[in-house]
């Protein structure tokens, strides 16, 4: 009994130790120690393997998480991190095909986190930035079965990705947050666009949210240089305000 207890209290030790390091992100120590668990008690659940599998990822061992976890890519009590972690392997062996496979499967096994959606568009305008607008227009065509972490993971790709036409469509669909709005309207400032940068503003003004604090720094600087309102709104709002003016006289 004693013995029994013994290797039980190592057991515990070395798993808070394990822990321990994975929270400071030392993943050489993380990893050494998960490995011992393992010696220590060979029927450790699936969640220490997949504990270790991510060990190996953050030191850029790829073949070693494959290693680690290809043996527990069904096993029944597996969460979504398997297949999302086994996706992030093959990613990093650029080995994009198994790739997007692989984050699929998490995302069919349930995945909540927008870094699974977002890695999957990643891989996907790495292949053809085509596959990546396909992917995009399948969710909104699924609409409430898609959750609202994709278009927080599509929001994080649009920004990540070399091209512009992830965030321009979420601008289009009016998804884009500000962060996506700031892409756009630095490309449009850039490009010595002012109409578009007018027009983005001009939505942005529009939404629920309102302006960003950045979006509102941009609006007072163009209005300081007396570019802002342009001058088709500024005529809008004037029109606007005439037509109030009169309806007002006129009761």
């Amino acid at each position: 009994m004693g013995s029994v207890l013994s290797v039980q209290n190592r057991v515990d030790a070395v798993s808070r130790a394990a822990y321990a390091a994975i929270q400071e992100e030392d993943w050489e120590a993380a990893e050494g120690l998960l490995r011992r668990l393992i010696q220590l008690n060979p029927s450790v659940g699936v969640d220490v393997w997949d504990h270790l599998g991510f060990t190996l990822l953050m030191q850029g061992d790829y073949l070693g998480c494959l290693e680690v976890l290809k043996p527990y890519a069904s096993h029944p009590q597996r969460s979504f991190w398997v297949q999302h972690k086994l996706g992030d392997a093959y990613r990093g062996l650029n080995q994009l095909d198994h790739a997007v496979l692989c984050y699929r499967r998490s995302v069919q096994e349930g995945s909540d986190s927008p870094l699974s959606f977002r890695n999957l568009l990643q891989v996907l305008d790495r292949q053809d930035p085509r596959l990546a607008l396909g992917e995009l227009q399948r969710w909104r065509e699924l609409a409430t079965a898609i959750p609202d972490a994709a278009w927080d993971g599509a929001r994080q790709a649009a920004l990540l990705v070399p091209g512009p036409a992830l965030v321009q469509m979420l601008q289009r669909w009016g998804l884009a947050d500000g962060d996506c709005r700031q892409r756009l309207l630095k490309a449009a400032c850039y490009s010595l666009d002012l109409d578009q940068v007018c027009h983005l503003l001009h939505q942005a003004a529009a939404q629920p949210t309102g302006l960003t604090v950045w979006e509102q720094e941009l609006m007072d600087r163009l209005e300081r240089f007396n570019l802002w309102p342009p001058p088709r709104l500024a005529a809008t709002n004037a029109q606007g305000a005439a037509s109030r003016s009169q309806r007002d006289d006129g009761c």
